[in-house]
């Protein structure tokens, strides 16, 4: 899988016992016929749990926002649901102390690097 830099919401970013904001990204309103893959994984140190939401808004301030999915497995290899407004960010909800989450937008979860 190769990331791009312009479809990442978290790079290698330190776990801790709190909510994490994402980087929001701009992909513009509507569906594709072959969506993008959302990949998340992290990097577990000790115990915890781990709950990662996939927001949208039609602004980028997400004044007025949607849920789309919330992930509480991972590594997460999914297809961008429906109901894109045109901006997305992740929302993760986190009792980890320690470890690192990575995520992003990905064209094929599948190839090997």
């Amino acid at each position: 899988m190769i990331f791009d830099a312009e479809n990442m919401f978290f790079e290698g970013k330190e776990l801790s016992a709190a909510t994490l904001q994402s980087d929001i990204l701009k992909v513009g309103p509507g569906e594709a016929s072959d969506p993008l893959i959302l990949f998340v994984q992290h990097k577990k140190e000790g115990s915890g749990t781990l709950s990662v939401s996939l927001v949208t808004s039609e602004t980028e301030d997400f004044s007025e926002s949607t849920t789309l999915a919330t992930y509480e497995a991972f590594p997460v290899k999914a297809k961008l649901p429906r109901g894109n407004k045109g901006y997305l960010k992740l929302t993760a909800a986190s009792t980890y102390s320690a470890g690192a989450i990575t995520a992003g937008l990905v064209i094929d979860d599948d190839v090997l690097v």
